[in-house]
């Protein structure tokens, strides 16, 4: 077989496997479980285990783009794991760094993502800023698992009196199976954050729901709120600013709606859809450092 390259882009839900020949073009893709050193302390050394059943000495070189990277001290762990089927270059990046290169290369401008988790970076000549990404305790604003939370939330509230009648109780009722909101509660309390994170589409299938927009609304508010912040830290003037992520790529209103309020917060930004997957993104970087 011909010199390939190989990128990972490693999420809270799954990880996304893009093998790039020599020339650039994407000859396999692929899927494997998630990779996020922080969230997963032993997804490092699952996905390096599965993957080193297909790589051979053809292989060139490796990137991995993951949640977590930027703690330096996780970044090492999953370099040594790569290192441990692999002894070829292999390059570990934050999931913002990569979608930045995925959306922009090397130009100025903005990588907004919302999957199961948010982040947003900028580049300008070098520099560097972001925004959000901290993790699902206590950030990742925007994202899908946050916009099941607050369904989660709403469907709480109504049923104890506090909140406003929702349809989304009847859609997370007929999906658990129950209405009992304790074992509900104990359901969500204990599951995996991917769990959370994939009640998100139902704000838009329940788009004539109050509550629902209102969800909607606040998760585009702060999405604009992450892009609006890195403009500004680097002074970036009309703005190319790359919406990314499963969450705005498979829910066309949300990412209507953060493109709409990005554009009343930063003058002249220019807002794109990328669906470039980012795993490929990752490959070329392999090939451009590596290969």
């Amino acid at each position: 077989m011909a010199k390939y390259a190989i990128g990972l882009d490693g999420g809270g839900t799954k990880t996304e496997v893009a093998m790039l020949s020599a020339q650039g073009e994407t000859i396999y893709m692929g899927r494997l479980g998630p990779l996020n050193p922080v969230s997963y302390p032993e997804s490092p050394a699952k996905i390096a285990e599965e993957l080193a059943r297909f790589i051979d000495a053809d292989c060139a070189a490796i990137c991995v783009a993951c949640a977590g990277a930027a703690d330096k001290a996780k970044a090492e762990g999953v370099k040594r794991a790569m290192d441990g089927i692999f002894a070829g270059p292999v390059f570990v990046r934050t999931d913002g760094e990569n979608s930045l290169y995925t959306a922009l290369g090397e130009r100025d401008g903005v990588a907004l993502i919302s999957g199961t988790g948010s982040i947003c970076y900028a580049q300008k000549g070098g520099a560097t800023a972001r925004s959000g990404g901290r993790g699902h305790v206590l950030d990742d604003a925007g994202s899908a698992y946050a916009i099941g939370r607050d369904i989660l939330s709403a469907v709480i509230r109504a049923s104890d009196g506090r909140g406003e009648p929702t349809a989304l109780s009847e859609a997370i009722f007929e999906l658990c199976g129950t209405d009992d909101i304790a074992a509900i509660t104990a359901r969500y309390t204990a599951c995996p954050k991917s769990e959370i994170a994939a009640l998100a589409p139902l704000i838009s299938s329940h788009a004539e729901d109050a509550i629902a927009g209102r969800i909607e609304a606040t998760a585009a508010e702060e999405l604009s709120l992450m892009a609006a912040a890195v403009t500004k830290k680097l002074e970036l003037s009309a703005p190319s600013i790359a919406l990314m992520g499963g969450t705005l790529l498979h829910q066309p209103r949300l990412c209507a709606l953060t493109a709409e309020r990005i554009r009343a917060r930063v003058k002249d930004a220019r807002c794109f859809l990328c669906d470039k997957s980012a795993a490929v993104g990752a490959g070329e970087f392999a090939l451009a450092r590596g290969g």
